[in-house]
């Protein structure tokens, strides 16, 4: 399976089905999750396009206390930095491939390990985990960063749940899934 031509089929497919009513309940199961309870430093995509919607999440992670963490894509070496947002979303402006980025005066650099929980994006997933981004590889380098204790979630609609996915050696998979219908552990789940 050819792994650029499944991203841009399950993008294009992604954009067909597209709701908003979906992304609401993903985001309503991940914040009645445990995982979201336990964290104080949550590093949360700000979404864009069809991804799902993350705005909410991000203001709820706020008025709950948590110390609300996004990341700062650096296209020349294809890693993220991390800055706490404290204002959303006043903290933010446009930035590239048109997702909201910290602004330059806003900009309140946190350390990887000090995260202990990832919000990681993706086109498709698998239920054991395996992800397919992408294809800049900004999570995979960044997730070689933070702490061993540091738990990896996704939030993705069960259209984009997967048996199998086309994966290379580098490719990081994450340790939760949140969907509409479900939480899901992906280290308990039992292979095949």
């Amino acid at each position: 399976m050819d792994k650029n031509a499944f991203r841009k089929e399950t993008l294009s497919r992604r954009k067909e089905i597209y709701c908003t009513n979906t992304d609401a309940m993903v985001v309503d199961n991940f914040l009645k999750s445990e995982i979201y309870e336990k964290s104080s430093w949550l590093m949360v995509y700000v979404s864009f396009g069809t991804e799902i919607n993350t705005h909410k999440l991000i203001e709820q992670a706020l008025k709950d206390g948590k110390h609300v963490v996004a990341p700062i894509c650096n296209a020349c070496d294809h890693t993220l930095t991390l800055s706490e947002i404290k204002n959303f979303p006043d903290d933010l402006q446009e930035g590239h491939y048109g997702i909201l980025e910290m602004k330059p005066d806003r900009i309140r650099v946190v350390d990887p390990k000090q995260v202990d929980l990832v919000m990681v994006p993706g086109c498709a997933f698998t239920p054991d985990g395996n992800r397919m981004g992408f294809g800049g590889g900004y999570y995979d380098r960044f997730l070689e960063t933070i702490s061993p204790d540091c738990k990896t979630v996704a939030l993705v609609r069960d259209d984009f749940v997967f048996d199998e996915i086309p994966m290379d050696p580098h490719d990081k998979s994450v340790d939760y899934m949140v969907t509409e219908s479900c939480f899901n552990d992906c280290c308990s789940v039992p292979e095949v």
